[in-house]
């Protein structure tokens, strides 16, 4: 089965709680929109340095994509964002020890080495597109049927916070999604201005996820009150 690690659901889990205690979800559309071991998640201490169901994280992600983000992806990427920002401020992944100047142009397969240690059963690639002018690379990441799609927003917010600190420039990151079965891929893209003085930098990082046959069910929204 695969899953998520501690590090990347906590903040979640948080979050859900405290929309509970501020009033701005109930219990009870929690309860009728959650399985019973989201519910049990919910309740525990998370431990960073283990492995929770995927789909519990994903079905968190989506409460609060409803009912704090109003549907916006934005509010997605920005958490990816502020997760990077604590996870690397945790220190507990060497990756992200290096200092400015040590990754240079290996940002991508730095990124690349971090997803596994993220998202179990995930294989994550990475390809140098272009270094004549502007630097351009691509990743691409292979996952389970089950990895929920709305947490490839908050994977593009995390990219893109940590290739801003690291990387020289100004970048953007675009993702897409698609399945093996429709012949599509998701891929973030990254196309930074030229700094002045100094040659531009751009990216492209394709995720590419399977997809089960048929079409999902849709579950019902959960209301805030």
């Amino acid at each position: 089965m695969s899953g998520v690690k501690g590090t990347a659901i906590a903040s979640v889990v948080e979050d859900v709680n405290r929309l509970l205690q501020e009033g701005r979800l109930s219990r009870d559309a929690l309860e009728a929109r959650l399985d019973a071991a989201d519910l049990e998640v919910l309740e525990q201490k998370i431990v960073p340095a283990l492995w929770y169901p995927i789909g519990t994280y994903g079905r968190l992600v989506e409460v609060l994509f409803e009912v704090e983000g109003q549907r916006a992806h934005e509010y997605l990427i920005e958490r990816g964002r502020r997760a990077a920002d604590r996870i690397r401020a945790t220190g507990l992944y060497s990756q992200l020890s290096a200092g400015r100047g040590d990754w240079g142009n290996r940002i991508g397969k730095i990124l690349v080495s971090l997803g596994p240690a993220m998202f179990k059963d995930s294989v994550w690639t990475f390809h140098l597109l272009s270094t004549d002018g502007p630097l351009r690379w691509r990743i691409e990441m292979d996952v389970e049927p089950d990895y929920p799609d709305l947490c490839r927003y908050s994977t593009q917010g995390f990219i893109d916070h940590l290739s801003r600190i690291y990387g020289e420039g100004r970048v953007r990151v675009t993702s897409e999604r698609s399945s093996r079965t429709l012949s599509s891929a998701t891929r973030s893209r990254m196309a930074p201005r030229r700094p002045p003085g100094g040659a531009a930098r751009s990216c492209d990082a394709r995720s590419r996820r399977s997809r089960p046959s048929g079409s999902p069910t849709r579950t019902p929204p959960v209301r805030a009150r």
